[in-house]
């Protein structure tokens, strides 16, 4: 398993090397695409998601606000009640929802890293917080039914590098993310959430959707990805926490 693993990681890396060095060719600016296992480690640990440096990282959310309220933003878990009474502080807030409804997480113990798996069924409270930054790139006027261009979204995110070094952009799927109009040069590198080989509608929050009727909405844990021509590498397809509702100081 662990050579399989380093394999697809060494696989992985070249993709995003060919299609970082074809894009510099072609005198673009693109963001490196990350999963959104990587983005959540970067952020939480506080590293360059590819160098695994120290780095002040920021994951920025560019959805509109609807769909930040309304389906969630990334997160991670405070802590854990159970039915029983029993309470879990999460390491790193990182818990990971599987396909059978079961979540994983791991918990500082005496002896160190103990791993935990629980049923949802068995939980009583889940205590979630943002860890992204919401500045969009488009506004939604509700009483003309139109969207908008975000007039202030390039003087935001420049705004941010006096407190950080790499940003981690993300959308619904892996479009919009890849956005430009401000002053990269502010920032050490760029990151989005989308897939090294397949690039634009395979990552950001939900992923793609399938033409499959069955699996036509986005994205969820344990869907089969497989299914399409790029595997989607979104925030819930991984089974990331998510946090709903608004989070004031941001």
């Amino acid at each position: 398993m662990r050579k399989k693993s380093f394999g697809v990681a060494v696989l992985s890396f070249l993709f995003s090397l060919v299609f970082i060095l074809s894009a510099i060719a072609d005198g673009k600016v693109v963001n490196i695409p990350i999963t959104a296992n990587q983005a959540f480690d970067a952020v939480v640990n506080q590293v360059d998601p590819n160098t695994g440096e120290n780095a002040r990282a920021a994951l920025i959310d560019v959805r509109t606000s609807a769909e930040y309220y309304w389906a969630g933003a990334c997160g991670k878990v405070e802590s854990i009640l159970t039915a029983s009474g029993n309470k879990f502080y999460p390491y790193n807030g990182k818990v990971i929802m599987k396909p059978d409804s079961n979540i994983n997480f791991k918990i500082n113990s005496a002896g160190g890293f103990e791993d935990i798996t629980l049923c949802m069924n068995d939980i009583e409270k889940i205590v979630t917080t943002d860890i992204s930054i919401h500045i969009p790139t488009h506004i939604w006027n509700e009483e003309i039914s139109s969207i908008f261009a975000n007039p202030d979204f390039s003087v935001k995110i420049e705004s941010l590098s006096d407190d950080y070094d790499v940003l981690i952009l993300m959308c619904r799927s892996g479009f919009r993310s890849d956005a430009r109009g401000f002053n990269t040069s502010l920032f050490d590198a760029i990151y989005e959430i989308d897939d090294p080989g397949g690039k634009n509608g395979y990552g950001g929050f939900q992923g793609s959707s399938y033409t499959d009727a069955y699996n036509g909405y986005r994205g969820y844990p344990g869907r089969i990805t497989s299914m399409q021509v790029t595997e989607s590498v979104s925030w819930t397809d991984a089974g990331l926490p998510i946090h709903i509702g608004w989070s004031p100081s941001k």
